[in-house]
């Protein structure tokens, strides 16, 4: 997509639009590779809303991610996937905000460093 995006943008469409989707799906990319690595070779699970019992804390699977590579030692990757986060939230959530040509390259970099790092042996 990042090397085909001037051919993506539709009629009446800015090239946020193209930047936002490029970003947004870096992060869902990365997110659930790291959910299927932490699951696959940690035997990590999140919990979903139903499964919290009473008064127990609710954690969002978003965030229980970001904690599980922290707890099984690849805080790297945790930083990563919390920038790549950062910018979603950004391209999801501010649309009068510009989305510069470089932070669309951070957040393919940022998904790329997850994938090369974490493997499934």
């Amino acid at each position: 997509m990042l090397m085909l995006k001037s051919q993506l943008i539709p009629e009446n469409c800015d090239e946020w639009c193209v930047n936002a989707t490029i970003i947004n799906r870096a992060y869902y990319s990365a997110y659930l590779f790291c959910e299927l690595w932490l699951e696959d070779v940690k035997k990590f699970k999140v919990k979903h809303p139903w499964d919290f019992k009473g008064d127990e804390e609710r954690i969002g699977e978003h965030k229980q991610i970001r904690e599980a590579l922290d707890i099984f030692g690849e805080e790297q990757m945790k930083t990563e996937l919390q920038k790549l986060f950062k910018l979603r939230k950004k391209a999801d959530y501010d649309p009068f905000i510009d989305i510069t040509s470089e932070e669309v390259t951070n957040a393919v970099h940022h998904m790329e460093k997850i994938f090369n790092h974490l493997k499934f042996d």
